[in-house]
Formats: C-alpha cells, sequence, structure tokens
C-alpha cells in the first residue's frame, strides 16, 4: 500500500521545537513502522504557509495520487500540516476519498477510514482555522499600530522606490521613469500609450517584473506613495476575495518619505486621466468635441455626430456639413428628425466655459449634476455613525463589568453623543449645499481648464469639455441647457 506523507514548514516556524523538516519526517517514517507500512514518500514544502494550497509539492502530491489506481494513505505529524482553514481541510479530505486515499494525523491519532476519525478530522479543521484568523487579528493589530506610528515600512516598496533599513528611499533609475510617465500623462498622453512605451521602447518593467498595462500605469500614477504619503489598511481579506475598506478605517501618513511627484502633478494626472475615462472611445476622434456629451431632451437618446455632404454646382466643390443629429430619430425611430450644427453648438459651449471663467462665484446661473462623491460621503458618514453605536455599547459594557466609573461612563457618553450630532448634521445636509458647493467646484474647474479649453489641439480641448460638462440637453434643434459635472 502507497504511503506519501507531507511535511510542511512556514518561514516563520522554522525555529519552533517539533515543528523543523527534519523532526516530521523522523515521526512519520517511525509511525508507519509501527504500523508495518511501506516507507513513506516524502514531498516537502519548505517555506510556505497554511493560508491557501499554493504550494508546489502539495500540488504535486495531488496529481500523484490520481494516478495511482490502488489507493493509500496521505500522512502528516499534525492536521494543521494540510491547511488552517476548514474548508481547504474538507476539499483535501474529499479529493483523496475520491481516489481512494484516506488521511493519517501520526500525532493526533485518528484515521478517516473511520466515522469517528471523520469527526475529529472536523473539529480539529475549525481549531485551526480559528487559530489562524487570531493571529492574522494579532498581525494585522501589530502592523495597524506600526503604520500609525510611522515605523518601518510594512509594505511593500512600489515602483520608484526600494527599502532600506525599514524605510522608503528613491530608486534613482526608477524615480527617473517614474518622472517620465507623469510627463507623457500631463502631456494627455493615455495610459495604454503609456504603457506601450515602456514595454517596447524602454523595455521597463514592474516593480515585480511583469509588463506594464493601461490598468497598472493608470493605478501607479495615482497612488499616494509617490507624493510622499503612506496610506495603509486600504484592503482587507474577506473570504478568499480581498475588498477596499471605509476610507475612514485607512491609516494615512503625510509626507512620509521623499516624493517623487509634486502633489499638484499627481492632482492634475488624475484630472487627466478621469477626463480620458469619460472621453473613452470618443477621445481619440477630434471631429466632434462634444461627442457623448449632447443628449436630445425629447426622447433621452443622444445626438451623435454626422456628416452629410453637398455639392455645389456654381463653385464645382462638395461641401461638408457636420451636425449632431437625434440617435432616437436615426436608429430607434421614436423621435422627429432635429439637429444643431456642429460649429454652432461648439461655439456656444465653449463661450459658456469662458463666461463661467470670468464671472465671480453664485453670478450665473447653473445646473448642476450630483456627484458621486456626495452619496459616497453619506455611505461613509453612515459607517461612522454605526461605529459610534458599536463605540457606545462598549462602554456601556465596561461599567456594567465595573471596568469603569458612573462619571467616566457619564464623559463617554457626552463624546460620544457630540461626534453624533455633528454626524448627523453633515448627513443630514441640504442638497442646496451640495449644490452650492458643486457650483463653486465647477467655477474653480473652469478657471483651471480654461486655456486648454481655448486650446488649438482639438483634443486637449474636448478633454478639458468633458471634465467640466456631464451633458448638454437640446430641445427643438435649438434650446440649450448644459449640466455642468458636481464634484
Amino acid at each position: 500500500m502507497k504511503v506519501f506523507a507531507y511535511p510542511r514548514v512556514s518561514t516563520d516556524e522554522q525555529a519552533e521545537h517539533g515543528n523543523s523538516l527534519t523532526e516530521q519526517q523522523e515521526r512519520i517514517s517511525a509511525y508507519c513502522k509501527a504500523m508495518g507500512w511501506d516507507d513513506p514518500i516524502f514531498f516537502v514544502d519548505d517555506g510556505y504557509s497554511a493560508k491557501d494550497l499554493n504550494r508546489p509539492r502539495l500540488t504535486e502530491l495531488l496529481e500523484r495520487i490520481k494516478m495511482e489506481t490502488d489507493g493509500g494513505i496521505i500522512i502528516t505529524t499534525k492536521l494543521d500540516r494540510l491547511s488552517r482553514k476548514l474548508y481547504d481541510i474538507l476539499s483535501l479530505n474529499e479529493y483523496f476519498n475520491k481516489y481512494n486515499f484516506h488521511y493519517v494525523s501520526a500525532t493526533e491519532g485518528f484515521d478517516t477510514s473511520t466515522p469517528a476519525g471523520r469527526l475529529v478530522l472536523q473539529m480539529l479543521g475549525m481549531v485551526a482555522e480559528f487559530e489562524r484568523e487570531r493571529t492574522s487579528e494579532r498581525v494585522k493589530d501589530n502592523m495597524l499600530s506600526l503604520a500609525k506610528n510611522g515605523q518601518k515600512v510594512i509594505t511593500r516598496p512600489c515602483f520608484g522606490y526600494d527599502i532600506v533599513d525599514g524605510r522608503y528611499k528613491v530608486n534613482i533609475d526608477e524615480s527617473l521613469i517614474s518622472k517620465k510617465m507623469a510627463v507623457w500623462a500631463l502631456k494627455g498622453e493615455g495610459s495604454r500609450s503609456i504603457a506601450r512605451r515602456l514595454n517596447f521602447d524602454l523595455g521597463v518593467k514592474t516593480k515585480e517584473g511583469n509588463l506594464w498595462s493601461d490598468k497598472t500605469v493608470r493605478e501607479y500614477l495615482q497612488r499616494e506613495t509617490l507624493v510622499g504619503d503612506l496610506v495603509y489598511n486600504k484592503t482587507k481579506r474577506v473570504g478568499s476575495k480581498m475588498v477596499r475598506t471605509d476610507p475612514s478605517e485607512w491609516v494615512v501618513i503625510k509626507d512620509h518619505h521623499t516624493p517623487i511627484l509634486t502633489r499638484e502633478e499627481q492632482e492634475k494626472i488624475i484630472e487627466l486621466f478621469q477626463g480620458r475615462k469619460q472621453v473613452g472611445k470618443h477621445f481619440s476622434n477630434d471631429t466632434y468635441l462634444l461627442s457623448g456629451l449632447v443628449y436630445c431632451q425629447h426622447c433621452g437618446y443622444k445626438m451623435n455626430g454626422k456628416m452629410n455632404r453637398s455639392f455645389s454646382k456654381r463653385k464645382n466643390q462638395e461641401n461638408l456639413h457636420y451636425q449632431y443629429l437625434c440617435d432616437g430619430y436615426l436608429k430607434k425611430a421614436i423621435c422627429y428628425h432635429h439637429y444643431v450644427k456642429r460649429d454652432e453648438i461648439e461655439t456656444l459651449i465653449i463661450e459658456r466655459i469662458k463666461e463661467l471663467s470670468n464671472s465671480a462665484p453664485g453670478t450665473l446661473k447653473l445646473v448642476i449634476s450630483k456627484p458621486e462623491k456626495a452619496s459616497i460621503d453619506k455611505e461613509s458618514i453612515k459607517s461612522k455613525l454605526s461605529k459610534l453605536d458599536k463605540k457606545m455599547q462598549k462602554q456601556i459594557d465596561a461599567y456594567n463589568d465595573d471596568l469603569i466609573t458612573a462619571h467616566d461612563l457619564k464623559i463617554a457618553t457626552q463624546r460620544v453623543n457630540e461626534e453624533r450630532e455633528a454626524l448627523k448634521k453633515l448627513l443630514n445636509a441640504s442638497e442646496k449645499e451640495i449644490e452650492q458647493r458643486g457650483k463653486t467646484e465647477v467655477h474653480k474647474k473652469a478657471k483651471t481648464l480654461i486655456n486648454d479649453v481655448l486650446s488649438i489641439d482639438r483634443l486637449k480641448a474636448k478633454q478639458s469639455i468633458w471634465q467640466l460638462i456631464e451633458k448638454i440637453e437640446v430641445s427643438n434643434g435649438s434650446e440649450i441647457r448644459i449640466v455642468w459635472r458636481g464634484y
């Protein structure tokens, strides 16, 4: 009967008594001899944790099991050598049974070929998973404490930096590449174009040794690390997935290390990328500045650019007529034929932006779209209110357990109530306040972008217009309503 043994040790366990690979192999060999089994065939994973099943020798063992026709035994010194997650343990046991193998723990005295052994397997699996989660919590708490105290760096360095003696140090060669990327982005190049430059022209790879993509370029140039800030706890693991944490849980340390880019440069890059994202497939075509922005107010469909030709016999020349024509009429037959001339509406929109940039805040009547950030902020405030309730409950529990005095509870209650009232005021902020804030931001943005809007570079003008305007509604082919983008 085939006996496959699986010793495993993680990097942290190397020095622990009884956990070394040599000791595991000796125990397994002695156990097999005492049971009268064949000598075990060892599959050893050195330096791999039990957080998942992505381990080279374990993978090899699972493949080998498939090849055996007569079944056999899988043996480890302890159950946690296989895994510390109950789901993985049960999945492995099901896999072993499928190929007529049963699992044995040499030191915990159970065999999954028996009902009692399978029960013990599940019980020990739950204990192993519980211990792993407790360890994970302790590690996370320690990491958060280090981050908050601004001590040694606890994350891997991004491109442009190395970690020397636990501190971020600028990697000169990589930082020069980072600055080139920023220059290209500030000139209006997209993330895909920058990725191609890095991959094909410069032959530069990411810190992990991979090729750049439009996504990695975009995310990299927006990283807080590049402007000298350290941000920790932006994501957390939920089951097998990584999810983004609430911004209120982030640990942010400003001016933590030497920056590669200025804050102003990064803010401009973010604006440009957001503009390109909004423009999307329309960006590379400068024939129509307002592609994707113009809507028919009658049917709600977009009014897309369309060119018509006519021929003048008198002048013996072809004339081109550029228009924005209702898609509801053209493609869906649910609206009537109406259009606006391209040059007329584009001139009008540019004049409106120019007027806005030259005016004093609040003097023009503007329609502002509801910013996404407003709803995001409200969700963040609701999350903080929920945490305050939990915080108050902890204070009450502490009082009931005689850990704090009635005076302490009174002070804590007063403080929590003050925080709650302040958050409720923010949550109940009127639409008028949000709109007023949006008007102020649009006004500032117009002043910042007016030179780009007036640029002879139509692509640059198009991108800037997209950063300012949410949509343009047209009715009867002549009445124009601008909805400015909320911030």
